[in-house]
């Protein structure tokens, strides 16, 4: 979720009030890792500049794996949507300064000499994706301007080295053209937020958000849908639990063999955040989706949103809660979810999964290579080859759950046995690091965004998320971009 002061209050108001309330709790057995990983791991330093960066989505091209491209809240310069790319398999990227932002949204680069072409006062929400054929990098961004807010779409021809310029001559394609004479339009409270975007092997481009109605803390989910190579998207169609509680987390998975798409959300019935999740289908390429279906529900999720919810042990930050985060397996027909639970006093990683032939049968929730830390902000992602499960996830386990580390955590069987590795060398405390705050005490506010990224390539994972980096000035506000590539 944006950092937005008007996403932030209307977020609260209704829609965190119960999140921390206590839940039966299931008891899991001596918390331990399945099995521990062998292979090898290589970090790199993306960002490698003097600010924070968050929320950290990952995309690869399809023609060519060595080509990848991240996003992320970058605060180098006010705040605006930050990109980086690789073409070596993340061993050198793009630099973020001087020009590591979309074109086309603020109205100021990553360089306070020059101006940017866009006119909005900072953005947020980072989300990138490719063609199928790589020809094409795509990213999604909103631009908050006062109480207007737009979702963005731009575009690179070259692997994500350059990207539409903005302006009148080049113009970004709008997304959420859904109010007010053809531009996204807000008010207090009323916005549309959170985008994902997805890519069919087929070219239609998927973009899901939630859009909250005001102080209602009503926020169905919205998606937008393009036939043309993001040239034009169609109206937004409304995604709906049937509750008016708040939707939220949209994330698109698409069936390869049919092009069927499934959108995953979580909604919060009557009270907090993430109570219970939800899947829909579209079988027209996002015209028309079905009813909604409750595939899981939370016994206590995860809430890290400060002052409001901190439900697990240590020192405050905010970071990821608990959503839904699904993978489409084309070797078994699968479509599976992962997200986190609070259960036995920690928070764990589950896995449910389902048949697409009966998407309203989904396997009891199982917990994934039982932890003894917290593991918060699981993504997920399968190999299309071999249907490997790979997934990422902050950690706890390595420090006596006291500090965070990054884990990769995979299944080459479909979930029978996990193999988890440590993915980083040394742990740290995000309460003690954050993103410029000229109010907050220390200069700083605690936040390592709302979501990560990982993909899955034959015969390794890669994944991006945000952790410390050197201080610079008086305050710990470096949080870099960090890039790993891992064999199982």
């Amino acid at each position: 979720m944006r950092s937005s002061t008007t996403a932030f209050m209307a977020f609260c108001a209704g829609v965190l009030l119960a999140a921390c309330r206590e839940a039966p709790i299931t008891t899991l057995d001596t918390p331990n890792f399945s099995a521990l990983g062998s292979g090898s791991v290589s970090v790199v330093n993306v960002s490698r500049d003097t600010t924070a960066q968050n929320e950290t989505p990952i995309a690869v091209n399809p023609a060519n794996p060595l080509n990848m491209i991240t996003g992320n809240n970058d605060w180098n310069y006010n705040d605006g949507c930050g990109v980086n790319a690789t073409f070596d398999g993340g061993k050198t990227w793009t630099p973020t300064l001087p020009s590591g932002f979309i074109p086309g949204i603020t109205a100021f680069t990553n360089d306070p000499a020059v101006p940017g072409t866009g006119t909005y006062d900072f953005g947020g929400d980072p989300y990138v994706a490719f063609s199928p054929d790589g020809r094409t990098a795509y990213f999604t961004c909103f631009g908050y301007r006062g109480k207007q807010v737009a979702l963005w779409l731009s575009r690179s021809n070259d692997g994500g080295k350059t990207w539409t310029a903005g302006g009148p001559d080049h113009p970004l394609t709008l997304v959420s053209a859904f109010q007010g004479e053809g531009k996204a339009r807000g008010s207090n409270g009323q916005f549309p937020d959170h985008e994902a975007i997805t890519v069919a092997n087929d070219g239609t481009i998927y973009v899901a958000w939630a859009h909250f109605t005001g102080f209602s803390a009503h926020s169905p989910i919205f998606i937008a849908v393009s036939r043309d190579g993001g040239n034009s998207f169609a109206l937004p169609v409304k995604v709906s639990s049937g509750s008016v509680r708040s939707d939220q987390d949209a994330r698109i998975a698409v069936d390869p063999r049919t092009g069927y798409a499934y959108v995953t959300f979580d909604n919060s019935i009557q009270g907090g955040k993430g109570t219970a999740m939800y899947v829909s289908v579209s079988k027209d390429h996002g015209a028309t989706w079905s009813n909604s279906i409750q595939f899981a529900t939370f016994q206590n999720p995860v809430c890290l949103y400060p002052p409001y919810c901190f439900n697990i042990s240590g020192a405050q930050y905010r970071a990821p809660g608990s959503y839904p985060a699904p993978a489409f397996d084309p070797t078994t027909n699968r479509l599976y979810v992962a997200y986190t639970d609070i259960v036995a006093g920690k928070a764990q990683i589950f896995l449910t999964s389902a048949n697409v032939t009966g998407i309203t049968t989904w396997t009891t929730p199982q917990v994934v290579a039982p932890a003894s830390g917290d593991r918060i902000n699981v993504e997920l992602s399968v190999d299309p080859a071999s249907g490997r499960i790979d997934m990422i996830s902050q950690d706890r386990s390595y420090s006596g759950n006291t500090l965070v580390d990054v884990s990769y955590i995979t299944s080459a069987n479909g979930g029978n046995t996990w193999s988890t590795t440590r993915v980083t060398k040394t742990s740290w405390d995000p309460s003690s690091q954050g993103v410029p705050c000229s109010d907050c005490a220390g200069g700083i506010r605690p936040f390592i965004g709302d979501y990560n990224g990982i993909v899955s390539l034959p015969g390794s994972a890669a994944m991006v998320w945000t952790g410390p980096g050197k201080t610079f000035g008086t305050y710990p506000t470096n949080l870099e971009v960090y890039f790993a590539s891992v064999t199982p």
